[in-house]
């Protein structure tokens, strides 16, 4: 394999991947601040969009989240649970401009290989598929 067929498959591989690196980047900084769980604060509520996306990135399928449980009446005898020591605030910040990096050199891969005049209907196709298929996907999730 020359140079030339190396950069041909990084584009193509580049622009097709590139919808799902930044689905996953975007719901992975979603996740590190447990955003995919605030609903749970609500008795009853099934989840908002930030739950779902979250159910895709972690089982890979299109689960709908658990509904929240009622809250349970408080116990007068017991003492109140200790309180969990937060995990390291730094790192889920340095997760987070981890995510948000990928997201940006995404778009930019994208930016730059929509720029290749004599590639422009190939970029929208590729860019497509990279759209599509997952989805097709996740709905055939249950088939095979």
């Amino acid at each position: 394999m020359d140079l030339v067929q190396l950069r041909r498959i990084h584009y193509y591989a580049g622009v097709f991947f590139a919808p799902t690196i930044i689905f996953f980047a975007f719901t992975g900084v979603l996740q590190v601040f447990k955003l995919h769980e605030s609903y749970r604060d609500v008795p009853g509520a099934q989840g908002d969009w930030i739950a779902w996306m979250s159910q895709v990135h972690r089982e890979s399928a299109l689960i709908p989240p658990k509904a929240a449980p009622p809250k349970a009446p408080p116990r007068e005898s017991a003492a109140p649970p200790a309180p969990h020591p937060e995990r390291s605030s730094r790192f889920k910040w340095f997760a987070a401009l981890m995510g948000i990096s990928l997201i940006g050199a995404s778009l930019a891969g994208l930016w730059i290989a929509y720029n290749y005049p004599k590639r422009r209907r190939s970029f929208f196709a590729a860019l497509l598929t990279g759209i599509v298929l997952p989805i097709v996907l996740l709905q055939l999730g249950g088939v095979g």
